[in-house]
C-alpha cells in the first residue's frame, strides 16, 4: 500500500508572546482514572485507557461531534456522516461500526450518568462538547465492568468545580466553499452555592445550513450542574440536561453514480418525504458519594430521561416516545469494588405509511404500519478486585452477570395482522483478568483476557423482513473473547508513548444486510475475528513544539459466515466492511514561550480504503485531509481572550467520510464537505 506524504511543514507565522502555554495537544492518562469504575492508579490498570484533554476537545474546533475529540485515541474510528439526523458512526476495535444511526456496542457516560440505553444503543442529544473538561476512553472488553458493551467505554466529564463566579462565552462562524454558512455560540455561567458548593449552566445553539441540499440542522442544548457537600465525607452532584433539535434534515447516502455526478445531490425520495428528525430529550440524574476509610468510596446514582422523536425516513414515518430510568451503585473497600446496575427502557413506537404522493411527508391518521409498546430491562451485578502480587505487579479480576429482557406489546391487531407480542431474554456471565507490571516508574506493561456481551438494539429487533410486528427471531446477542497485551510509558521528558496489540474472537456477530431493495435488516454471522495494533507517540523535539501521532492497524474478518438469498454466499476470510485497515492522525502544535500566547496547529488525517458491503468488491478510495488552526490565548482588561481562525479540509480534497454498510439500493456513500473556513472568539471572566 502506498502511504500518502504527510504534510508536516507549517507556514511560518509571526507569533510573538506573552505567557507560555504549556498545554499539549495530547497527554497520557492521569495518575488515576475513573473509567474502571473505581479510582485506580494508572500503573495498576491492565487495560488500554486514554484521556483526551480539554484542549484536544474544543480548542479552535467547531465542536460539532466526537470525531474532533477522539482523533487522538488509537483504536477508535469515528466516521462523520455530516448528517445531524443520523449521528456519527463510532467504533472501538470494530465494535459499533455497523451502526446505521446512534452508537452501538460502546458504553457512553456523561458525568457518570449512562447515555447508553439497556439495549446497547446510545445517543448524544444532550451533549455540548464545548463544555467538556476531559474524556476517558477504555478500549477493549468492558462487559465485566459495564455489561452490554463489547467495544469499550467513553466516559465524558464536564467542567470541574468553580471557585467563584465565572463566565465563559464562545462564538464561532464558518462557511463552506460552496457558500453555505454555519454558526455556533455557547455561554457557561458558574457560581458558588452555599458553603463550598458550586453550580453551572451552559446554553448553546448550532445553526447549520450544511453543504449538501437538505442537510440543515438546528441544535440547542441546556446543561445544568450542581455540586454540594452534604456533610463530612458526603457530597451530591446533580445534572439536568435538555437537547432540542427542532430540525435535522437527512440528505441521505448516494450511489456511486450520484457521487461521481454531483456529490452535493440529495435522493429525490429524501426530499419528497422530508427525511430527517425533530427530537427533544430531557435527562436528569443525581449522584451521592460517601468517602470511606482507607481511600474507599460508596457511590449511588439515579437517573432518568424522556425522548420525543418524529422521524420521517424514506420508508416510513416513525413516531417514538421514550422513557428510560435506572440506578447505579458501587462500593470500593480496600482492593474490592462491587455494585449493580439497573435500567428500564420503554419505547412507545408507531410507524405510519406514506400516501406515496410527491411531497407528502405527513403521517396519515389511520394507516399505521406498526404500533407497539417495547420494554427493555437490564440488571447487572458485578465485582472487581485488584491484588498487589508484588511491589511492581498488580492482578485485576472482574465478574459480572447481565440479565436483559425485551418485551413487546403489539397494538396493531386485525384479522389480517395477528398479535405479534412476545419477549426475548438475553443473559451472560462476563469476566476479565489482567496483570499490570511496573518495572520502573516510566513504564507499565500489561495484559488481559476478557469476555464481552452485546445484545441487538430494539430498533434492530423490530426490523423484520416479514414486515410483521414483534421481534425479528433471526437476530440474537453476540459474544466475544478478547485478548490484549500493551504498554505505556515515557523516554525522558520529551517522549511519551502507548502500544497495544489485541484480538477479539466474536461469535454470532450482529451484521446488517439488505433483505430487499428498500430496507436493511439484521442477523448473526457465525463468527468473526477482530485483531490489530494501536500506537501513539507524543514527542517534544523543542520547547514549545509538540508532535503527536496516533495510528491504528485493523484486521477485522469473518472467520465463518454463510448466508443465502437467491444464491449461497460464503464469506469466510472476507474483511468486515466499513472500517479502514489503517487510520492515522498526526498533530503538530507550535507555541514557543516567546510568542506572547500565539499558537498554530496542523492536523493531518489519513484513512485507507475499505469495503462498503459484505458481497460487493467495491471499496472506498483512500483519503487524507488537513486541518489548520491558529490563535492567541491571553488577557486584556481583566478578561481571558482566545481569538482563533481555522480551516478544515484545507486542500479541498473530495472524499467519502462515512458509508452505509450493506445499504439498500446501493446507496453506500456519505461524502465529506469541501473546504470549511471558520473563525471564532472565546471570552472568559472570573475563576
Amino acid at each position: 500500500m502506498t502511504w500518502p506524504r504527510l504534510c508536516l511543514a507549517f507556514l511560518a507565522v509571526p507569533l510573538a508572546a506573552q505567557t507560555p502555554d504549556t498545554t499539549k495537544p495530547y497527554t497520557l492518562p492521569p495518575t488515576t482514572v475513573s473509567v474502571t469504575r473505581a479510582d485506580q492508579p494508572l500503573t495498576k490498570v491492565p487495560f488500554a485507557v486514554h484521556e483526551v484533554a480539554r484542549a484536544q476537545i474544543s480548542r479552535a474546533r467547531p465542536t460539532w461531534g466526537l470525531d474532533e475529540a477522539l482523533a487522538s485515541v488509537p483504536g477508535v474510528f469515528v466516521a462523520n456522516r455530516y448528517n445531524f439526523s443520523q449521528d456519527q458512526r463510532i467504533s472501538i476495535r470494530g465494535f459499533g461500526a455497523r451502526s446505521a444511526f446512534a452508537v452501538r456496542g460502546i458504553k457512553i457516560l456523561l458525568d457518570g450518568i449512562p447515555q447508553t440505553l439497556p439495549d446497547g444503543q446510545g445517543q448524544l442529544t444532550n451533549l455540548e462538547l464545548g463544555d467538556v473538561d476531559h474524556i476517558e476512553v477504555l478500549r477493549g472488553s468492558s462487559s465485566a465492568l459495564f455489561g452490554n458493551a463489547s467495544g469499550g467505554v467513553i466516559s465524558i466529564w464536564t467542567n470541574p468545580d468553580v471557585a467563584a463566579l465565572r463566565e465563559d462565552a464562545r462564538v464561532v462562524a464558518g462557511q463552506f466553499d460552496g457558500g453555505r454558512a454555519w454558526s455556533k455560540w455557547r455561554s457557561t455561567t458558574g457560581l458558588r452555592v452555599g458553603n463550598g458548593g458550586t453550580a453551572s449552566v451552559t446554553v448553546s445553539r448550532l445553526d447549520y445550513e450544511g453543504e449538501r441540499d437538505h442537510s440543515a440542522a438546528d441544535t440547542r442544548v441546556l446543561n445544568a450542574r450542581l455540586r454540594l457537600p452534604l456533610a463530612p465525607a458526603w457530597s451530591l452532584a446533580a445534572a439536568f440536561d435538555v437537547g432540542d433539535d427542532p430540525r435535522a434534515d437527512n440528505p441521505g447516502s448516494l450511489t456511486r453514480a450520484e457521487l461521481d455526478a454531483n456529490r452535493d445531490t440529495v435522493p429525490l425520495l429524501n426530499k419528497n418525504r422530508n427525511a430527517g428528525k425533530a427530537v427533544t430529550q430531557v435527562q436528569t440524574g443525581a449522584t451521592v458519594r460517601r468517602a470511606l476509610a482507607n481511600g474507599g468510596e460508596a457511590v449511588f446514582t439515579v437517573f432518568g430521561l424522556t425522548r420525543d422523536l418524529q422521524n420521517p425516513i424514506t420508508t416510513t414515518y416513525i413516531d417514538l416516545n421514550r422513557i428510560d430510568y435506572g440506578m447505579r451503585a458501587s462500593i470500593a473497600l480496600a482492593n474490592v469494588t462491587a455494585g449493580f446496575d439497573v435500567q428500564r427502557l420503554q419505547d412507545d413506537r408507531k410507524n405510519f405509511n406514506y400516501l406515496n404522493t410527491p411531497g407528502d411527508s405527513a403521517k396519515p391518521d389511520t394507516t399505521r404500519a406498526l404500533d407497539q409498546l417495547e420494554h427493555v430491562t437490564e440488571l447487572g451485578p458485578f465485582v472487581q478486585t485488584t491484588w498487589p502480587l508484588s511491589t511492581h505487579t498488580a492482578l485485576t479480576a472482574g465478574l459480572r452477570y447481565d440479565w436483559v429482557k425485551f418485551t413487546v406489546d403489539d397494538r396493531l391487531i386485525t384479522p389480517t395482522n395477528p398479535d405479534n407480542s412476545g419477549e426475548k431474554l438475553m443473559q451472560a456471565l462476563s469476566g476479565t483478568v489482567g496483570v499490570a507490571v511496573n518495572p520502573s516508574s516510566a513504564l507499565t506493561v500489561y495484559g488481559n483476557v476478557g469476555s464481552s456481551f452485546e445484545t441487538p438494539t430494539t430498533t434492530e429487533l423490530v426490523n423484520s423482513p416479514s414486515g410483521a410486528g414483534g421481534f425479528n427471531s433471526d437476530v440474537g446477542p453476540q459474544r466475544a473473547v478478547n485478548y490484549e497485551i500493551g504498554g505505556r510509558g515515557s523516554l525522558g521528558a520529551r517522549v511519551k508513548y502507548t502500544i497495544a496489540v489485541f484480538q477479539a474472537d466474536v461469535r454470532d456477530e450482529i451484521v446488517q444486510y439488505a433483505a430487499d431493495p428498500t430496507r436493511a435488516y439484521y442477523t448473526n454471522a457465525a463468527s468473526a475475528r477482530h485483531r490489530g495494533v494501536e500506537l501513539s507517540a507524543d514527542v517534544t523535539p523543542l520547547p514549545g513544539v509538540d508532535l503527536a501521532a496516533f495510528w491504528t492497524y485493523a484486521d477485522y474478518r469473518y472467520r465463518s459466515y454463510t448466508f443465502t438469498d437467491t444464491t449461497a454466499h460464503v464469506l469466510d476470510g472476507r474483511a468486515l466492511p466499513g472500517i479502514p485497515n489503517h487510520w492515522l492522525n498526526v498533530m503538530l502544535h507550535v507555541q514557543p514561550g516567546g510568542f506572547h500566547g500565539m499558537w498554530a496547529e496542523l492536523q493531518q488525517t489519513y484513512s485507507s480504503d475499505y469495503y462498503v458491503s459484505d458481497l460487493l468488491s467495491t471499496r472506498t478510495a483512500p483519503w487524507w485531509a488537513s486541518n489548520i488552526r491558529a490563535g492567541w490565548d491571553g488577557n486584556a482588561g481583566g478578561m481571558r481572550l482566545s481569538p482563533f481562525v481555522a480551516v478544515n479540509n484545507a486542500f479541498n480534497h473530495l472524499y467519502v467520510s462515512s458509508v452505509v454498510i450493506n445499504a439498500a439500493r446501493d446507496r453506500f456513500y456519505e461524502p465529506a464537505p469541501s473546504r470549511n473556513f471558520y473563525l471564532g472568539l472565546s471570552v472568559g471572566a472570573g475563576h
